[in-house]
């Protein structure tokens, strides 16, 4: 039975990675890239990046920054959503500068390229290999003192890279076996993705 829900915050795609010292656990880079088709902020393009600078190349954006094209939309996905995903709760995000920036990506069923240029520094990401196709029902998903539905297709991804101004990072996905046998991945793609809310506490089941 078809099922009306409001308010829709956001659709669009979400991919996002986390990099990590080869070998290692210890966490070095991560990025979440936000392409809006459709909100009440408008659409548009925004690019959350964060670095350890202690162990990638020095870069002419420091530890990070937020690069959109549409500043009220990325301000209030950062504040609103990316703040509270898992893969950032160690990163200052809240911390990081906002820049303009032009952003455009590219997907040809395996591998998923998002450019970004912010005046004379340039960013190129890559997700790379595959390795499944799932859809993630998640109701009440917990962001602060709220909560949104979320629905949305992900494709965990065998490899991911940053460069910014032609050096790369240099940090690795991690993948690890789940129980039905499939991998999942530190990096992922996110394709049909909506958020509806902020839900009330009734209607999150709090």
């Amino acid at each position: 039975m078809a099922e009306t829900r409001r308010p829709v915050f956001f659709s669009g795609e979400n991919p996002a990675m986390s990099l990590y010292l080869p070998g290692t656990e210890q966490l070095i880079a991560v990025a979440s890239y936000w392409h809006c088709t459709d909100s009440p902020s408008g659409v548009g393009h925004a690019l959350v990046l964060w670095q350890d600078t202690a162990q990638t190349p020095a870069s002419g954006i420091g530890p990070g920054a937020i690069f959109t094209d549409n500043l009220e939309l990325a301000q209030l996905l950062v504040t609103n959503l990316t703040q509270h995903f898992p893969e950032f709760a160690e990163v200052p995000v809240q911390t990081l500068d906002y820049k303009q920036a032009n952003l455009e990506h590219t997907y040809n069923g395996n591998a998923y390229r998002v450019l970004c240029q912010a005046g004379p520094t340039r960013i190129e990401l890559e997700w790379a290999e595959v390795l499944d196709r799932k859809q993630i029902i998640w109701k009440g998903f917990p962001a602060g003192e709220t909560s949104y539905d979320l629905t949305t297709i992900i494709c965990p991804c065998r490899l991911a890279h940053i460069s910014i101004d032609g050096q790369a990072t240099g940090g690795e996905v991690i993948t690890v076996p789940t129980a039905t046998g499939q991998l999942a991945s530190t990096a992922f793609l996110a394709f049909a993705e909506s958020w509806v809310g902020p839900l009330d506490a009734k209607e999150s089941g709090n």
